[in-house]
């Protein structure tokens, strides 16, 4: 192979990296998708409205009763006072934050471990715990969980129909990179034709060639992982929670037979057809 073909494999590697990128990127999803629910529903608040002005042993026993219900996260149950649940909601809802204004109750904030939440369990407990005395009342995002699910599969569809766009630009650039590069060796091919030479023999340098590409493409991919996660995990956010090793690598290694199976059953296939058209 000629040094004129070097930046047509070059696009060639580019676009099969970005293929794997954008693949990654779906996988990533798909894979921890289950996950990123699952954390989303351990961080969904719970509250408990309050009668006004309970005392204080009466909103521990409250508290102490929240945390024996099946599924509750005991660290998670809070007693946030009024005053505090203006100053946390204001910034949210753009209310005003003057005290006569307060439109909020003492409140009992909790979360329920994922395996347990889910709309029958809330209610099972809104039933217990509004008979209890000082207890007003009992609300949670119902929505929450759907809607990033929601979220979660259209982001996946948009990363996936645009993966199978670079898919066709990609088999598109490997079709013309194979193809000049054939034409461009056509004297040495049908000199090693001549003097007998196997087609498995005229292969080896090409399929060699779409094995470093393929490589190139894994080595791109696992750069782009690694920074990706590096950032998450160093955000300190939830999600540096959501990542799990076994699925980043299973990404990884789905991303090269990925990059294999497109380089290599590519470039067998067309260089075939022109052995094939040329007389062998």
């Amino acid at each position: 192979m000629t040094k004129n073909q070097k930046p047509t494999q070059f696009y060639a590697t580019m676009s099969t990296s970005i293929v794997l990128i954008l693949i990654s990127l779906f996988l990533l999803i798909f894979f921890h998708s289950n996950n990123i629910t699952n954390i989303v529903k351990e961080n969904i608040n719970i509250l408990v409205e309050l009668e006004e002005n309970r005392p204080t042993g009466e909103i521990e026993q409250l508290k102490k009763i929240i945390s024996g219900y099946k599924g509750v996260v005991p660290a998670s149950v809070t007693y946030i006072p009024k005053e505090d649940a203006l100053t946390l909601m204001s910034k949210e809802l753009n209310i005003s934050q003057v005290a006569e204004d307060n439109p909020f109750k003492d409140l009992i904030k909790f979360n329920l471990s994922n395996e347990y939440y889910s709309e029958e369990m809330i209610k099972v407990i809104k039933s217990k715990i509004e008979l209890e005395k000082g207890v007003f009342g009992l609300y949670y995002e119902s929505d929450s969980v759907d809607l990033v699910k929601s979220n979660l599969q259209k982001v996946s569809l948009g990363i996936l129909i645009l993966a199978l766009c670079f898919v066709i630009l990609a088999l598109a650039i490997i079709f013309n990179t194979v193809k000049l590069t054939l034409y461009s060796d056509i004297k040495q091919i049908k000199t090693m034709q001549m003097v007998g030479a196997e087609n498995s023999f005229i292969k080896k340098p090409y399929l060699r060639s779409s094995f470093l590409i393929s490589t190139k493409a894994t080595l791109a991919v696992v750069i782009f992982i690694s920074l990706l996660c590096i950032y998450l995990i160093q955000s300190q956010s939830v999600f540096a929670e959501i990542i799990k090793w076994k699925y980043v690598l299973l990404t990884v290694g789905i991303s090269f037979i990925g990059a294999f199976v497109i380089q290599f059953f590519t470039t067998n296939s067309i260089i075939n057809k022109f052995l094939q058209r040329e007389g062998r």
